[in-house]
């Protein structure tokens, strides 16, 4: 008889056999369906037809496991759920994948909280489901299924990974689910949020485990996880995330550019949908965009190469897409003060792929429309989330040149780029957060946001500073008309980040909050009339809070932790620091120099810190530089 239990069962971790009735060959699940089993190597071809583990007579029968199904209404007890995940842990060299399985199951949540989960507001998590894990483009349209169907757990005795996968997807929505304000709706929003943890943590526990995850539905979760990490504003645990997906990635050879036929997959039928090298370029993508955020190094995983042939043959939003990521990964490996050819020729790569889109596409996509439905909104997140990476792009391209001083105008052309890509997003931070109530979901936007305003700033009191010197004809003159707009812009952001930090501790919210209000108080001084010189100094403890210090003359000296200062000088004026009163008072923050609370600054100070550096590194060079805009 038959003694494989399913594709994925290891011998040497199998089960106590049990003794059968000689010529018994049917599996349980044949049995149990009263057919005909008829058996291959591994499988039996009604097993392998319904995507059901197949599990020979002579072994244990998962269904008889006495402990109820949650997925069939069965509730179980909370000791039990963290008794059950605690004892087969991914590491255990005595679980088996069914015993995993099974243990990844009892953290599912029952038939009726799966119900209050779907039935939830939950426009912001169906979203993003496009824009998840685009390993394959087929999964693209997973966001047109029935949440119901999405979040349904494979059969029972699947390899975990497969559990994991729907664990992924359901701490995905559960992040998204939206609530009024309400003390009711504030208890069931403590319950997701439970609920939330408790999945992605055992989900998490399997996407660690490299024995686990060598095939493509593991690098999908790895994939997943770094989506949900970034979500969630922890930046740097999804750029380690994406670092393993790399390396499962290298290790099944999508670098390779073909399907390789060793390729392992743990559901078959999707081997004639996978796209090595699709697949490739997005886990690339997301590295690229992790590693520009917080200043880091990318892998050594490459794009796959393709023919001018080949590139003008793909859909202008995926050769957007392509250009993206060619331009971000020889941005990340170029030098602090880049050639200024090199950036034309990387700028040109970036408008000619924009030129080949619809001018139509550009424009802000209406999510307040009534008349629109479920694909509608995820289609025009994708279109926003292609925008903003763009914009971004545009902005650190041209970052370099920001507050470089040339009498000749030679880098007139970046700074305008930088500024207008730096309008561009706020526009469409402000529009998309007041039609999305989901803060805590988008939280990457909030850093994108973060970077613009900081830019748009600077590029104003620069502005207001040359107009009072003999160069007032630089390209920095054509904001004067538009800083009323601009002005008001970056009033409304302010006023946007605000409001996601509201009835939450949020420290990396408060950094930004912080930071900006100081930014937009010297500009607003600088507008008046003051002329303020801009430096960057080193030789701040790092693990000084953010603060800030009035400086003789009216100026002000702004601490970036990790990075150093910098001084807003009055001309003309030794920025030593002043014992006036902080020119910044009436600031939210406590502490006689608008410092942050200790508690506040501890929040989020790594991913922010990294933020900063690849931020401030970028406008200034290594800290240190003096000088840069006098």
């Amino acid at each position: 008889p038959r003694t494989t239990m399913s594709p994925y069962h290891e011998p040497d971790r199998s089960p106590k056999r049990r003794k059968i009735r000689k010529g018994t060959q049917s599996c349980w699940e044949c049995k149990r369906r009263k057919v005909r089993c008829i058996s291959t190597e591994n499988i039996c071809q009604n097993c392998r037809r319904r995507g059901t583990a197949c599990i020979s007579q002579d072994l244990p029968d998962v269904f008889t496991i006495s402990t109820p199904s949650p997925s069939e209404g069965g509730a179980l007890p909370e000791y039990a759920v963290h008794s059950s995940f605690d004892h087969f842990t991914p590491s255990s060299l005595s679980c088996s994948h069914i015993e995993l399985d099974h243990a990844l199951r009892s953290t599912w949540p029952t038939k009726h909280e799966i119900d209050q989960c779907i039935n939830s507001p939950d426009e912001s998590s169906v979203l993003f489901q496009s824009e998840a894990c685009r390993l394959r483009d087929s999964l693209a349209g997973r966001s047109q299924l029935p949440m119901r169907e999405i979040l349904q757990l494979p059969p029972p005795g699947s390899h975990p990974v497969l559990t994991t996968q729907k664990l992924l997807l359901l701490g995905l929505h559960l992040q998204g689910i939206v609530l009024p304000a309400d003390q009711a709706s504030q208890n069931l929003k403590s319950w997701h949020h439970n609920m939330m943890f408790r999945v992605m943590e055992a989900a998490i526990d399997v996407t660690k485990n490299e024995d686990l995850v060598n095939s493509v539905e593991g690098l999908e979760c790895l994939m997943l996880e770094a989506e949900y990490q970034n979500h969630a504003g922890k930046l740097h645990q999804a750029w380690m995330a994406v670092r393993r997906a790399t390396t499962v990635a290298q290790v099944m050879g999508l670098h390779r550019g073909t399907n390789p036929p060793a390729l392992r997959f743990l559901e078959p039928m999707k081997r004639t949908l996978f796209d090595a090298q699709q697949t490739c370029l997005q886990v690339v993508r997301m590295d690229c965009y992790l590693s520009l955020f917080l200043g880091l190094p990318r892998s050594s995983l490459e794009a796959p190469t393709r023919t001018l042939e080949e590139v003008e043959k793909l859909q202008p939003v995926k050769r957007l897409q392509y250009s993206h990521v060619i331009v971000s990964d020889r941005v990340l490996k170029r030098s602090i003060f880049p050639s200024l050819s090199d950036t034309r020729e990387l700028d040109l790569i970036l408008e000619t792929a924009a030129a080949g889109v619809s001018p139509q596409w550009w424009l802000m996509p209406d999510f307040a429309a009534s008349n629109r439905n479920a694909n509608d909104t995820a289609q025009y997140t994708s279109r926003l989330n292609d925008q903003f990476a763009h914009f971004h792009l545009l902005i650190r391209l041209h970052l370099p040149y920001l507050m470089r001083h040339e009498s000749e105008g030679t880098y007139d052309y970046s700074k305008m780029t930088a500024v207008n890509a730096s309008r561009e997003t706020l526009s469409r931070y402000v529009v998309f957060h007041i039609n999305n109530a989901g803060q805590f979901y988008c939280r990457g936007t909030d850093f994108l946001c973060f970077i613009a305003a900081t830019v748009l700033s600077l590029g104003h009191i620069e502005c207001s500073r040359l107009r009072q010197t003999s160069n007032a004809h630089n390209a920095f003159g054509h904001l004067v008309h538009s800083r009323p707009s601009d002005r008001g812009l970056l009033e409304r952001t302010l006023d946007v980040v605000r409001g996601t930090s509201q009835g939450s501790d949020d420290g990396i919210i408060s950094q930004m909050i912080f930071v900006l209000e100081q930014l937009l108080r010297i500009e607003a001084t600088a507008a008046s009339g003051v002329r303020y010189g801009i430096q960057a100094s080193s030789g701040v403890d790092e693990h000084v809070a953010y603060h800030s210090e009035a400086t003789d003359g009216g100026g002000l000296r702004l601490h970036i932790p990790a990075f150093g200062c910098i001084n807003f000088g009055v001309e003309g004026c030794a920025p030593t620091v002043s014992q006036q009163p902080d020119l910044l008072d009436g600031c939210a923050y406590g502490g006689d120099s608008g410092e942050l609370s200790s508690m506040s600054a501890m929040e989020g100070e790594w991913d922010m810190q990294g933020i900063d550096l690849a931020l401030f590194e970028g406008l200034f060079g290594v800290s240190g530089v003096s000088d840069v805009a006098t």
